[in-house]
């Protein structure tokens, strides 16, 4: 299966607000309120988490335009 990597907005401090991730690895994406915040939860396989600001759906939209872009 090839890597499907996508740049997410990350709430967690990095060096550029973002975080580049393998969508093959993501567990679950779900939205939640932490901290008086909506973030979107990303759980990858191994239990690591990251809070970002893009929309469920966005995410989704992100990675199938990375699976379709892999094709060509």
């Amino acid at each position: 299966m090839k890597a499907q990597f996508i740049k997410l907005d990350t709430i967690e401090e990095t060096e550029d607000g973002s975080i580049i991730i393998n969508a093959n690895n993501i567990s679950s994406i779900r939205r939640l309120n932490y901290n008086d915040i909506v973030q979107t939860m990303i759980l990858m396989v191994g239990g690591e988490r990251f809070g970002v600001r893009q929309m469920p759906e966005e995410v989704v939209e992100m990675i199938e335009h990375a699976k379709e872009y892999s094709l060509l």
